[in-house]
């Protein structure tokens, strides 16, 4: 596991008539729209503007990133499915302002060669209420590329289809409402988001009782937090619960895991690891530290270690180099779900 590699997406997309007047929902309105067994949450906080070229990894990456260029890449964490051709949404979304992403996954699975590990899960964009999404625009022009259309709650959606090594994958792209974007990897995952979207009120995914809402700060720019379920983590190689696997260091203590970044501010992250594990240090650092041939010298990467309660082990970790970002998101990938085989 080292590094992004490009990835491919076998993607669906839906949409819903324009409105007069869009809805603008927060946090806790996205949050409770995302199935109940959701397990990892990342979140990314406008006013921005999605530029794809960002996602480029054509040339080498400088030592040091700008203010502005240290903010985008870790806004691409959130936004890793905008990675996929999805019938050319990425463009379609183009320079429009975004006011909060939310990308929610479960059940992660390994790929069958080498990869992005496989999810569940759908990226949530919701855009200012100037900006209006034309969906029938969108799927006039995906047309030629849809391998068919269907209908989801109450949502028409078109399929489209991408290899990445080994694997297809599913995802899902739509518009339930005027201002709000949607892209999936799973069409269950997908049709009880948009039904959950439909109802007044519903249980949240990530109860807000979870000691990890605690220590997140989800004003950040970008941040996330994962619960550890058992259910399911001997199919999980990501999942600390069950003994080593490829992408876990294992804990069977381990509770969650939280991240915030201020990267534009403090150019600093601070990830939050949950476990009573004695051995905790050594698990976080080895995950935040993961190392490989192309990475710079660990004296770049500096991390600062404190307990700020109990079962609680707080990382901060200086991304002035380019090469502390780049290691830290890759560390992060495998204890959110989202690793990477290389």
């Amino acid at each position: 596991m080292r590094r992004w590699i490009s990835v491919a997406v076998f993607a669906s997309v839906c949409f819903a008539p324009p409105r007069a007047e869009a809805q603008q929902p927060g946090l806790n309105q996205v949050l409770s729209w995302l199935p109940v067994d959701t397990e990892s949450v990342l979140g990314a906080n406008g006013p921005f503007a999605w530029n794809p070229k960002a996602l480029s990894n054509d040339s080498p990456s400088p030592e040091r990133l700008t203010a502005t260029e240290l903010e985008m890449q870790s806004r691409m964490f959130p936004l890793t499915l905008l990675n996929f051709k999805n019938g050319g949404f990425g463009e379609f979304v183009m320079g429009k302002t975004v006011s909060l992403a939310i990308e929610g996954s479960r059940r992660f699975r390994p790929p069958r060669a080498l990869g992005l590990m496989r999810y569940e899960g759908c990226l949530i964009m919701v855009f200012a209420p100037t900006v209006s999404l034309d969906g029938a625009v969108f799927m006039k022009a995906a047309a030629n590329s849809a391998v068919r259309f269907e209908e989801h709650s109450g949502t028409r959606v078109a399929v489209f289809e991408e290899e990445s090594e080994n694997d297809t994958w599913t995802t899902f792209v739509g518009f339930p409402r005027s201002n709000v974007a949607v892209v999936a990897t799973n069409l269950d995952y997908l049709v009880a988001l948009l039904d959950r979207m439909r109802r007044a009120s519903g249980t949240r995914a990530l109860s807000e009782e979870l000691s990890e809402w605690q220590h997140v700060d989800t004003n950040a720019r970008v941040w996330g937090v994962r619960h550890y379920r058992r259910q399911g983590a001997e199919l999980d190689p990501s999942s600390p619960l069950l003994g080593q696997n490829a992408a876990n260091i294992p804990d069977a203590n381990a509770v969650g895991v939280t991240f915030s970044f201020a990267p534009a501010a403090q150019r600093a992250a601070t990830v939050d690891y949950f476990s009573t594990n004695p051995e905790a240090r050594r698990i976080l650092s080895g995950y935040l530290m993961m190392e490989d041939a192309a990475t710079a010298a660990p004296r770049e990467f500096q991390m600062r270690l404190r307990q700020p309660a109990a079962g609680v082990l707080e990382a901060s970790v200086n991304l002035s180099a380019t090469e502390a970002i780049e290691r830290l998101l890759f560390g992060l990938r495998a204890m959110l779900g989202h690793a990477i085989y290389l």
